[in-house]
């Protein structure tokens, strides 16, 4: 309870601030993990990082990811490890969907899925990550679908087992803003079950396939119900808080 109250408090201080400026914004870490046909048809995207300086947050950030793609979580991290999920818009540009959210915190966590890859059972694409704001270190995690076969990632990298699971992982230093890094992978699949299992799975179907589309549209919609009813609720907070206020002085 003390958590949600410290939350609100935090949201209605950052709602009441200007718009800051990013322009100057630098992240000096970020990780990127490209996990296809992790936990549905399509691939599992995370962006984990901190900025630089965090004497310029709270502050706006911005993101490019691919277009169609469904969030799971845009959220600041406290230096306590804790997740504060934001409130975020979405513009489509140059290809890209946009994603602004306002980070009380440098450390960020934004998560989402590509739309589905298709039922085929040889599967190839191309994941192009457009940086919008220098990076120091960028690490980029890719995981093999498990029951995949053939697996081809280019640029070439060594495979590594971790947790039994074989990722293909980079380090790139000093990414300027506005770079792009592409990757292409292909592989062969007979299946179309996910690696893992989770609520979240879309029903498999007769035959061990999985319905096309992504089950996080509906959780997409679900949230954009939660925030706006939270949006309302923390007005009418405010409102209710200002009369009150007037009344007193009255």
């Amino acid at each position: 309870m003390i958590n949600i109250i410290v939350y609100i408090i935090l949201l209605l201080t950052i709602a009441s601030m200007p718009s800051l400026a990013s322009d100057n914004l630098r992240i000096g870490r970020m990780n990127i993990k490209i996990w296809p046909e992790y936990d549905d048809p399509g691939v599992l995207v995370i962006y984990d990082g901190r900025f630089r300086d965090a004497t310029m947050f709270p502050a706006k950030a911005r993101f490019l990811i691919p277009q169609g793609s469904v969030v799971s979580d845009a959220c600041s991290v406290s230096p306590r490890g804790e997740h504060f999920c934001q409130l975020y818009s979405v513009r489509t540009t140059d290809g890209f969907d946009e994603i602004t959210l306002t980070l009380p915190y440098p450390n960020f966590y934004l998560s989402f899925h590509t739309p589905a890859l298709g039922r085929g059972k040889q599967k190839s694409f191309t994941y192009t990550i457009k940086t919008t704001y220098p990076v120091d270190t960028m690490e980029v995690d890719i995981q093999q679908p498990l029951r995949s076969e053939r697996f081809v990632v280019s640029p070439s990298a060594e495979p590594r087992l971790i947790r039994d699971s074989t990722h293909f992982t980079y380090e790139i230093k000093d990414v300027k803003e506005g770079d792009t890094r592409e990757f292409t992978l292909s592989y062969f699949k007979e299946d179309t079950k996910p690696s893992v299992d989770i609520k979240y799975s879309p029903p498999m179907m007769e035959g061990g396939t999985a319905p096309d589309g992504s089950p996080y549209s509906t959780q997409r919609m679900v949230r954009i119900l939660l925030y706006g009813g939270f949006a309302a609720g923390l007005l009418i907070f405010g409102v209710i808080v200002a009369w009150f206020v007037r009344s007193k002085k009255a």
